[in-house]
């Protein structure tokens, strides 16, 4: 795996900016909390919209990595539908009466669902591969969390124009892609994630400290867990409970979504 310094990666998206409206950042019960809940298509659509403006020769961009709760299938098809790109997703079959919140979402804003016999995202994620290697030449493949290097030199250049100075940063984690972003954006600040999906390798969690969550990934926690914002209820919402545990007043909580 390459590793950038910070300016490597700042050099790799030029003088690139956010066009999104800056983050909102609201205190919640002592608590900095980035509410982009409030941003159509979530942070990765922030931090994904170098990736997807810039590669203009490609006409298909192609997702296997999402499961159906997965928020990642919602801020590829806001992009995607802005630059007038076409998404692919490989996804694991289900009938129409059963498909996710975001599932619906994705297909209304314009991606085109491959439904596949198996779900598991090794499987998915390959036959997404298997999709691209057809015509190179027009599709390229997302690869899983979005793990770009131009995402994570992306989350440095918005949290620049935030005005916080975090001494510990909380996230939940799937990939991994958001905590490296924001340990690269906040470098001497302290990390922490709360799992919620695969068991994360050294990688993927760079320097966070990590705990692990007792639920599935498609499970809702308990209403007296819920954070006191909207949040994902299967991802971002799950980090709450363990930053009123854990976190020390004014650590920055950041909601994807």
């Amino acid at each position: 795996m390459i590793s950038y310094t910070r300016e490597e990666y700042l050099d790799l998206i030029g003088d690139w900016e956010d066009p999104n409206p800056k983050p909102v950042l609201e205190e919640h019960e002592g608590f900095m909390v980035v509410r982009d809940d409030l941003l159509y298509g979530g942070t990765k659509a922030r931090v994904a919209d170098y990736l997807i403006k810039s590669n203009s020769d490609v006409e298909e961009w192609v997702y296997g990595g999402s499961p159906a709760n997965g928020y990642a299938q919602v801020s590829l098809s806001v992009l995607c539908q802005q630059y007038n790109k076409k998404l692919v997703l490989f996804m694991a079959e289900r009938k129409p009466e059963n498909y996710t919140k975001n599932q619906q979402l994705a297909l209304k804003i314009g991606a085109d669902i491959k439904w596949t016999k198996m779900g598991f995202l090794t499987h998915t994620t390959k036959l997404a591969a298997d999709y691209v290697n057809e015509e190179p030449g027009v599709r390229r493949l997302i690869p899983f969390g979005i793990n770009d290097p131009t995402v994570i030199a992306s989350f440095i250049r918005v949290c620049e124009n935030i005005d916080y100075n975090p001494l510990e940063v909380w996230t939940v984690a799937a990939s991994g892609t958001l905590t490296r972003g924001l340990q690269m954006a906040y470098p001497y600040a302290d990390h922490f994630v709360v799992e919620v999906g695969h068991k994360l390798q050294l990688h993927e969690v760079g320097k966070a400290w990590v705990f692990p969550h007792h639920l599935k990934f498609d499970q809702i926690p308990p209403e007296d867990e819920m954070p006191p914002y909207p949040s994902e209820p299967t991802y971002d919402a799950k980090v709450w409970s363990f930053v009123k545990k854990h976190a020390k007043p004014g650590a920055l909580v950041w909601n994807v979504a």
